[in-house]
């Protein structure tokens, strides 16, 4: 068994530099959030047009990322984390010159096949890296793609000011040589565990705990991905300015991410069930104190619903793996397709539902989700954070 105490060694060393790829690749993927007001000026796009292409994006990454779960989960073809970045990275940096929509559309669908390449086996590696502590190892994986997700706008912003469209090029070598390092590293970590791997013994996946926490997920995403995309939009119309509103949905984000740090470190200690079922049942309370105040006490509740709602989604992604150890990828793939695919459905519902009652009324309506997935949280069963016996393979 030396060689598996070498293979994990290795791969705890390599799960670091896949925080800074979960990183970097998930910028790209955000940079659309601030390329479109431009985009829509220089093509002349109306809005359904402009939505069009945003959707393009999150059709690609969130479908596709379950059917290449299963695809990596059968043949281990660890290749795509590095291809699957190069790719969204290239096509994300070509954005800014492409010169007709088609193209633009193009290059956005094959981003999106990018990010859904590299999230299976980055998923996949991370949890067999993380040994008893998979929860924390989880909470910075996914901590670092909320980061470059925050920084997306940012990057864009910054870029289109200083240099127009044509600036999107400058970001080209950030992602050619994080995923150099990434192939480089991963090269190095198969060599020194001598191309051995750790896998479960042949354990049937539990379907029912994962359809659990599909459903979870579901609802989960539905609050969280309207909050996160109409935030700004409730601040101006609280009579916030721009600036404020925005900069008050991203300390949303930021929050966010500190909560998916103490999420994985709490479930490592107490289980995930605790984790997930008080995240969002003491969650919802604290989101609708912020929607039923106003000024500093308002932005208190939102802080602290923020960290609170955040800490579930480590915790649930890592459940989900551990319930289908030998479907690591196709489980990531489910559930992050899952929170991307239910979430912008539920935001397009969302706009519908406020045109009719009031963004406040639909805001606390869609409350209503959290505490459905809080309530759902109590059906999982005892699930044990440790990956049952494992046993070498040898692949080529």
């Amino acid at each position: 068994m030396q060689p598996a105490t070498n293979q994990t060694q290795a791969r705890s060393s390599y799960s670091p530099l896949l925080v800074l790829g979960h990183t970097v690749n998930d910028m790209y993927s955000n940079l659309l959030a601030g390329l479109l007001p431009v985009l829509i000026v220089a093509f002349g796009l109306s809005y359904m047009l402009a939505g069009l292409a945003a959707l393009v994006f999150n059709a690609f990454s969130s479908v596709l990322q379950p059917f290449l779960g299963r695809w990596f989960d059968r043949t281990h073809a660890t290749w795509l984390l590095e291809i699957g970045l190069a790719l969204n990275c290239i096509c994300m940096s070509f954005v800014g010159i492409s010169q007709h929509y088609v193209v633009l559309l193009f290059l956005l669908g094959t981003a999106g096949l990018g990010t859904a390449s590299f999230h299976p086996p980055a998923f996949s590696t991370v949890v067999k890296a993380g040994s008893s502590r998979k929860g924390q190892a989880m909470g910075f994986f996914i901590a670092g793609g909320n980061t470059g997700f925050f920084l997306g706008p940012i990057v864009a912003g910054l870029l289109l000011t200083a240099y127009g469209l044509h600036g999107t090029l400058l970001l080209l070598p950030i992602g050619l040589i994080t995923a150099l390092v990434l192939l480089k590293a991963r090269v190095t970590a198969r060599t020194q565990s001598s191309i051995t791997d750790v896998i479960p013994t042949q354990t049937p996946a539990n379907k029912r705990l994962v359809g659990l926490l599909a459903s979870i997920t579901a609802c989960r995403s539905t609050t969280i991905t309207v909050a996160e995309t109409f935030l700004p939009v409730y601040f101006v119309a609280r009579g916030e300015s721009l600036v404020v509103a925005t900069a008050l949905a991203s300390v949303w984000l930021g929050i966010g991410i500190l909560g998916q740090f103490a999420g994985g470190y709490i479930s490592d200690r107490i289980g995930g069930f605790p984790v997930i079922a008080s995240s969002l049942l003491i969650g919802t309370p604290l989101f609708l104190a912020f929607l039923l105040t106003s000024g500093l006490t308002s932005i208190i509740f939102l802080v602290l619903a923020g960290v609170v709602l955040y800490t579930s989604w480590t915790v649930i992604v890592v459940m989900a793996s551990e319930a289908a150890p030998q479907n690591v990828g196709t489980v990531s793939g489910l559930m992050l397709g899952l929170a991307v695919g239910i979430g912008g459905f539920a935001a397009l519902g969302f706009g519908a539902l406020a045109d009719r009652i009031g963004l406040q009324s639909a805001l606390i309506t869609m409350t209503t989700f959290l505490f459905v997935g809080g309530a759902l949280a109590f059906m999982i069963p005892k699930f044990s954070t440790k990956i049952p016996n494992a046993q070498t393979k040898t692949i080529a």
